[in-house]
């Protein structure tokens, strides 16, 4: 039976270059060593953990679960869909190979699957529907869905595949999201990411009508439009949970949470719940702004311990990374930073190059697509984080 896969690019730019001039797909976690010998997950966890010894174990069996499946799982005939670092669009093949362990290819790219890549190009709007159940810290990834594998193996080049009986390994499929604030914020990243395919798209037609660069503009304010609202949203969805179910370990911030002497009334008139009250006055908060780090930060505080906030993040970015790139909270925050006043200087400044006022700063469809894919991982890794602790006492 046919399988088919999404592989996440290795967040190192060499990568996505060799898997398509190599016709290959690689996964990380090099330090593992050979796994031609290792066919189950625990003795995949294990080498894991030998080999990387300060990640958590949580992340381990993880990792675990994804190298199994590479090792194993896998097999020639196989479907692979490869989302592009350099590009809005995605290459989709077929694998040709068995597991090999290579030493002669780029640093941290060592577990390596031949591929037969039949296009580089597929837009990500055509696939919007596997993307959206795609775990955002996962690099590898199998699709369960019968029609869906079905539809991808036409698009890969075989006209009369139709849906089989799919069977879902629970060691494959695993999911690290789940909840709606989290599921919109998917939706509204792909919207910006078709943006940046559409420039694309326009430029390869040289369209002289417009600038397209301010397509990419446009993806890219997007983005960190979707980041704000999704803050907002998860901050409240977890809100209303804590005043839903009181208890005593809540956030500092939480308790201190102010409610006005009115609604405070309509509480004791039986008027009005506090989760309503506590959700009115979050309304009340809607000019607030969740897009500078520091305001991130400030706004999970009132549903969690962010104390070391940035640090864990960036942990947990490291540990999922899978390429051998690390990450430490200055770095996380400063280019979530860096994308942020980027935003402003698009909205407000008409992006001006501060070298030469006359002409915009450079932007193109890859610098688009980092970004949108940097701030989906980011935010995977908070929510890793929110729900890794619990929260801070007063």
């Amino acid at each position: 039976m046919t399988q088919v896969w999404i592989v996440r690019a290795g967040r190192d730019d060499s990568y996505e270059d060799l898997a398509l001039n190599k016709n290959l797909v690689a996964v990380g976690w090099s330090a593992t060593g050979d796994l031609g010998d290792a066919t189950t997950l625990a003795a995949i966890r294990q080498r894991v953990l030998a080999a990387y010894p300060e990640m958590d174990h949580r992340a381990a069996k993880s990792h675990a679960i994804q190298l199994l499946a590479f090792r194993a799982r896998m097999a020639p005939g196989d479907v692979v869909l490869l989302l592009r670092r350099s590009s809005p669009d995605v290459a989709l093949g077929r694998v040709t190979g068995d597991y090999e362990y290579r030493k002669n290819l780029a640093k941290g790219i060592s577990h390596v699957r031949s591929v037969t890549w039949s296009r580089t190009d597929l837009p990500r709007a055509s696939v919007e529907r596997e993307l959206l159940s795609l775990p955002s810290l996962t690099t590898v990834y199998r699709i369960s869905q019968a029609e869906t594998a079905a539809r991808l193996q036409r698009l890969a080049g075989d006209p009369g595949a139709v849906p089989e009986a799919v069977v879902v390994t629970p060691e494959v499929a695993a999911t690290d999201e789940t909840s709606e604030p989290f599921a919109n914020l998917q939706r509204n990243l792909n919207y910006a990411r078709s943006l940046a395919t559409a420039g694309q798209h326009l430029a390869m037609l040289k369209v002289g009508a417009f600038e397209i660069s301010d397509v990419f503009r446009a993806a890219w304010v997007q983005s960190v439009a979707a980041l704000d609202h999704w803050v907002r949203q998860e901050i409240r969805a977890r809100m209303l949970r804590m005043a839903a179910q009181p208890g005593p370990n809540r956030p500092q911030a939480f308790a201190s949470f102010p409610i006005s002497l009115g609604l405070v009334e309509q509480m004791q008139l039986g008027k009005t719940t506090l989760v309503d009250a506590v959700d009115q006055q979050l309304r009340e908060r809607g000019h607030l702004v969740y897009q500078h780090p520091d305001k991130i930060r400030e706004g999970f505080a009132l549903v969690a311990d962010v104390s070391g906030f940035w640090n864990r993040v960036a942990k947990v970015l490291t540990e999922q990374s899978g390429d051998e790139v690390s990450f430490t909270g200055p770095e996380v925050r400063e280019q979530l930073l860096q994308i942020v006043q980027r935003r402003h200087k698009i909205a407000h400044e008409y992006d001006e190059d501060p070298h030469d006022p006359t002409n915009k700063r450079s932007i193109d469809a890859p610098a688009a697509t980092q970004t949108i894919d940097w701030i989906e991982q980011a935010a995977a890794a908070i929510l890793v984080v929110l729900d890794s602790n619990p929260p801070a006492t007063k």
